[in-house]
C-alpha cells in the first residue's frame, strides 16, 4: 500500500544528501559533511569572515569545522556535557540557553535543531533580532516530526530492527536516545509504528511543530521557500560504528531513504529554513 505520500507532491530539494562523499572517521562526520555544505552555501563566502551564532553546538563537530573554514564562529549549548567535548575540540563553546544571551550582532545565526526547543517561540524571534543584524541570516536545521505517517514510522523501525539485529546499532542509550529529542522510555514500546514513533518525541515541554516554526518565522521575518528531505538515517549516525564501515552504512541508508522519497513511498520529515532579517523600514 502506499503511503498518503503519493496523493500530493513531495517538495524534496534535491541538494539534501548530494555533497561529494569525502572520507571521514565515522558516521557522525559524514552527517556533518553534508550540513556543512549545506551552511557553506547559504553563507557568502561560505563563512569566512562573517560572524556567527550557532544555537545548540552539541559536542562541537560543525563548529570546528566552521572556524577551519575562517568563520568567526561563538557556540552555545544548554548542556555543560556537551559544551565540554566541544572545548576538547578546540571549540571555545559557552554555556548559555539562547533566551538569555546577549552579544553584538551577528551576520547570521544557526540553529542546528535546537528551534524546536526554544520556548515560548515568541521570545526567541525577538532574541533573533537583537542578535541579527539587519539582512542577516537565520538559518536552522529542523524536522517535522509530527507530519510522519505510518509507512514512513514503519519503514524507519523496521529499518532499525534489521540493523539491530545484525549488530550494526550501539544500544540506544539515554543520551543517544535524548539527543534526538526524546525522553527514554522502559519498557516494550508501542505496537503501532505512529505511536511508537510519536512516545519517542513527546518532550517537555513540547517540541515545536514544523508548522509552528515556519508560520512564526514567515510572520517576522523573509522567510524564503522551506526546503523538504531526508532526515531520518540521521537518527542511526551516532549509533553506527566509528569507522569505514560505520560511515559507508550510513551514507547507503542516506541514499535508501532518498530513493524511497523519490518514489513517494515515504513523507519527508527533513525540514530546513532560512530567513532575512528585515531591515527597518
Amino acid at each position: 500500500m502506499r503511503s498518503r505520500a503519493a496523493g500530493r507532491p513531495i517538495p524534496c530539494s534535491h541538494s539534501w544528501g548530494m555533497t561529494p562523499q569525502v572520507r571521514t572517521p565515522g558516521a557522525i562526520e559524514a552527517e556533518v559533511d553534508e550540513v556543512q555544505a549545506w551552511v557553506g552555501r547559504l553563507l557568502p563566502g561560505g563563512g569566512r569572515g562573517l560572524r556567527v551564532l550557532e544555537v545548540g553546538c552539541g559536542p562541537g563537530v560543525l563548529a570546528e569545522r566552521l572556524l577551519r573554514n575562517g568563520v568567526e564562529l561563538t557556540a552555545i549549548d544548554v548542556s555543560e556535557e556537551q559544551v565540554e567535548e566541544a572545548r576538547a575540540r578546540g571549540v571555545p563553546a559557552i554555556v548559555s540557553d539562547f533566551l538569555a544571551f546577549e552579544a553584538a550582532p551577528f551576520d547570521a545565526v544557526l540553529f542546528t535543531r535546537s528551534l524546536h526547543h526554544i520556548v515560548p517561540l515568541e521570545a526567541g524571534i525577538a532574541k533573533i533580532r537583537s542578535l541579527v543584524r539587519p539582512g542577516g541570516l537565520l538559518v536552522a536545521d529542523e524536522f517535522a516530526h509530527e507530519e510522519i505517517d505510518a509507512a514512513t514510522a514503519a519503514w524507519f523501525w523496521d529499518l532499525q530492527a534489521v540493523l539491530e539485529s545484525c549488530g550494526a546499532l550501539a544500544p540506544d542509550t539515554p543520551r543517544r536516545h535524548n539527543h534526538h529529542h526524546g525522553h527514554h522510555h522502559e519498557g516494550p514500546p508501542p505496537a503501532d509504528p505512529v505511536e511508537r514513533w510519536r512516545e519517542r518525541h513527546v518532550h517537555e515541554p513540547p517540541l515545536h511543530a514544523a508548522a509552528t516554526m515556519i508560520s512564526g518565522l514567515g510572520t517576522a521575518f523573509d522567510l524564503r521557500a522551506p526546503e523538504r528531505g531526508p532526515y531520518l538515517h540521521r537518527y542511526f549516525s551516532d549509533r553506527l560504528g566509528p569507522g569505514d564501515g560505520g560511515t559507508r552504512l550510513f551514507l547507503q541508508i542516506r541514499e535508501l531513504e532518498r530513493l524511497r522519497l523519490s518514489q513517494r513511498l515515504l513523507v519527508p520529515i527533513g525540514l530546513r529554513l532560512v530567513a532575512t532579517v528585515r531591515r527597518p523600514a
